[in-house]
């Protein structure tokens, strides 16, 4: 740090030294050092043609560049230029941004049973009172701490999914276990064939992926909608990014 310090300030007192009596050409060599000359025959061959015609304010030609300061000095830069094909070449198809709502991995898999339910209640971020008594939680996703207590947040979790499944008809699919510890159904939830209830969720910032085995389906889906909301700081990931 004090070798960088000690260089610029000897640049600067030459700058000021000689500027005064001729113009000086100033350049940054191949290992970064600082190189000062008022013989324009000992600046790099790569700017002579550059400075060959009339000195302007500043100039680009050829990928490098140069700027004129208000004592007439010139102070010379290379261009950083962007990359340029190989002949031939075929140019390299550009990735598009992932769109969570064109994301139908879910379609399509195999479930050999499928229960169909009405919703009574919502009894919880995570909690769904069936008729009948039974008790369902999602698999596969998680609602953390902020959706545990009374928070904004919470309120809008539940708020979402009262008047989204309150009184519905839901079809209930299942991953390899399907009781927890604590004797709730663990669901994916459908509304219809188009809303997966599970997914909406995540994507909602309302709660995260928490796959664990052996219920282990739609584990990379549950990640790409999580990062996405994240990303976007949707839900929780907009408290968790202050």
């Amino acid at each position: 740090m004090k070798k960088t310090i000690k260089t610029a300030v000897i640049v600067a007192c030459l700058v000021w030294a000689f500027s005064a009596s001729a113009m000086l050409y100033l350049w940054q060599g191949e290992k970064g050092d600082f190189q000062i000359s008022d013989n324009l025959g000992q600046v790099p061959k790569e700017y002579q043609a550059l400075l060959s015609e009339k000195i302007e304010l500043n100039k680009e030609f050829g990928g490098v560049g140069y700027w004129k300061d208000n004592r007439g000095n010139i102070h010379l830069y290379k261009l950083v230029l962007p990359a340029v094909a190989k002949p031939g070449a075929k140019p390299e198809p550009k990735k598009p941004a992932y769109d969570p709502l064109q994301d139908d991995s879910w379609r399509g898999k195999p479930n050999p049973e499928v229960w169909t339910k009405r919703v009574q209640k919502i009894i919880g971020p995570d909690e769904i009172l069936l008729d009948g008594g039974e008790v369902l939680t999602y698999t596969g996703i998680a609602f953390p701490e902020q959706l545990k207590k009374d928070s904004a947040l919470a309120k809008e979790a539940m708020e979402y999914q009262k008047q989204t499944l309150e009184g519905r008809t839901i079809n209930i699919l299942f991953d390899k276990k399907k009781y927890d510890e604590k004797g709730r159904i663990l669901g994916q939830v459908f509304l219809g064939h188009e809303v997966f209830i599970n997914a909406t969720l995540v994507l909602k910032g309302y709660c995260r992926t928490r796959t664990s085995p052996p219920n282990l389906e739609y584990r990379s889906l549950y990640r790409k909608l999580e990062a996405h909301a994240a990303r976007n700081k949707i839900g929780i990931w907009k408290e968790l990014s202050k």
